[in-house]
């Protein structure tokens, strides 16, 4: 099945239905907030390396590596 949508169609009628919605003043003061903040938000691979090996595995990421040795006073003389 070919897709025959006109993209730019579609973004013009998301376009007017967002205006229509809210008006163009908050629209663009929206679009401006989202182009500024944009940069500051390009920190989340940092963000994921930082996570514990558990919390990657329930977002679907592998682990970081191999767990760190136990410390010498858990294993209790066996």
């Amino acid at each position: 099945m070919t897709r025959t949508d006109d993209f730019a169609l579609s973004l013009k009628l998301d376009l007017e239905t967002l205006l229509a919605a809210h008006g163009p003043r908050r629209v663009l003061l929206s679009l401006v907030a989202a182009l500024v903040t944009h940069q500051r938000n390009r920190g989340l691979a940092a963000r994921f390396s930082e996570m514990d090996d558990h919390m990657r595995k329930d977002i679907g990421l592998p682990p970081r590596g191999p767990a760190p040795p136990m410390p010498h006073w858990t294993h209790f003389g066996f």
